[in-house]
């Protein structure tokens, strides 16, 4: 009972360190993590054993792919796509905001939210200024777009990758449940977030010069970028047939990294920098803190409430807005942590896999609806002052995004529903 008590005080001392948006908030989680290995609060959690506490295969997948983007980066891929999603917009600023949107949106389903941002803000920022917009208003459709692009793979975003691996779902299983509705949501959130844009004739002027800039000239070089590309293409092949070659999506992943580096004539340590090693060592200290709780039994009695519910459509939806509600104020990835046991444990029950898709449309949702709802949130925002000097509020990110989250949750909901009465 006492190691019970202390384990719940070091999952929400956790918690209260994410909330509270400290300083060095992956370190405090990382170490949380290591008191509780230090206080033995579970015989499991030990070095030799450490690969079934932490999901390495998670690690290893967001590893290869935050060094894959990193090479690629340096080509000026990602800058020249930017560019052609202006050009496409043809000088119409409504038509211009959609197309970014969709980029973001599709870019967002193979790489890291948080990475496709950094690449959109800028060429977002800089629309908004040549054609005089508000640019808070255009950066949360960014950030929407983001995150409702990231719900349609398994690599889209951390959360998705958890899922998946703790699911057994495989990387094609992803694309065919979760991708047409993510592709519906991104088109009524862009037609929402767009309606109130009027276009002028000095914002047509500017979009009209932006536009006249040739995207080719963003490619620094051109032979190392088509062998990326090459590389790039086999690993998100190899994650569609993984299942099939019986190899781990992680190592997948690691190989493409390591290839990526060789054809680009660089080593680890180039791309050490572009590594988001905060987010690493925030997954392994909760991953033991979860591994934790789950052991003592803390997490199957709150499974066992939650299983209360015998019918299977009622379970659907209470897990879609269960998980849009906590990752809202808990943000997604920790929501994820801790409702993946949950869920696992429903399955084990006998209840249908359905539920897996129901958690990732709640969360990948539910995280547009405040500020702290996902990390991508936060940078953008942090990038918004960097850029602009603006700030933007609790309640103006809430002003916009609400009816977003909340038209969204309704059609999950509904497709949530006809997924599990189809039972597919």
């Amino acid at each position: 009972m006492i190691k019970q008590f202390i384990a719940l005080g070091l999952f929400l001392g956790a918690y209260y360190v994410i909330l509270s948006k400290t300083q060095r908030t992956s370190v405090k989680v990382f170490l949380l993590g290591l008191i509780a290995a230090v206080l033995k609060l579970s015989e499991g959690l030990t070095v030799e054993n450490i690969s079934r506490v932490v999901d390495f295969n998670t690690i290893g997948l967001l590893l290869g792919m935050m060094i894959i983007v990193a090479v690629m980066k340096t080509t000026g891929f990602f800058q020249m796509a930017a560019i052609y999603a202006v050009r496409l917009g043809r000088g119409q600023l409504k038509r211009t905001f959609l197309m970014l949107m969709i980029f973001i949106a599709v870019l967002s389903a193979f790489l890291d939210n948080v990475t496709t941002l950094l690449i959109f803000a800028p060429i977002l920022f800089l629309v908004c200024d040549a054609a005089g917009v508000d640019p808070s208003r255009m950066l949360t459709l960014g950030i929407v777009a983001s995150n409702i692009g990231g719900i349609s793979t398994m690599i889209g975003d951390p959360p998705n990758i958890i899922i998946g691996l703790a699911g057994g779902l495989s990387f094609t299983s992803f694309i065919t449940h979760l991708a047409p509705v993510a592709f519906l949501l991104t088109l009524i959130s862009a037609l929402l977030l767009t309606r109130d844009i009027h276009e002028e004739k000095e914002s047509l002027e500017g979009l009209r010069k932006l536009a006249t800039t040739n995207p080719i000239q963003a490619i620094t070089d051109k032979k190392t970028l088509s062998r990326l590309i090459v590389v790039f293409v086999a690993t998100i092949v190899g994650f569609a047939f993984h299942e099939r070659l019986k190899i781990d999506i992680a190592f997948i992943a690691l190989v493409g990294a390591s290839l990526s580096l060789i054809l680009a004539g660089k080593n680890f340590e180039d791309v050490a920098k572009e590594v988001e090693w905060d987010t690493l060592f925030f997954f392994m200290g909760l991953f033991s803190l979860t591994y934790v709780v789950r052991e003592l039994g803390l997490l199957s009695k709150f499974a066992g409430l939650v299983s209360l519910i015998h019918s299977p459509l009622l379970l659907t939806l209470l897990l879609v807005w269960l998980g849009a509600i906590m990752s809202a104020l808990l943000s997604a990835v920790p929501t994820t942590v801790v409702l993946v046991p949950v869920v696992k444990h429903l399955v084990e029950l006998g209840h249908p896999i359905q539920l897996w898709w129901a958690i990732a449309l709640g969360i990948g949702i539910g995280s547009n609806t405040t500020p702290m709802g996902a990390a991508v949130n936060i940078v953008a925002i942090s990038l918004l002052k960097k850029f602009t000097g603006k700030t933007l509020t609790f309640k103006d990110f809430f002003k916009v995004s609400s009816l977003i989250v909340l038209i969204g949750l309704m059609v999950s909901s509904l497709y949530a529903l006809l997924l599990s009465f189809a039972g597919w």
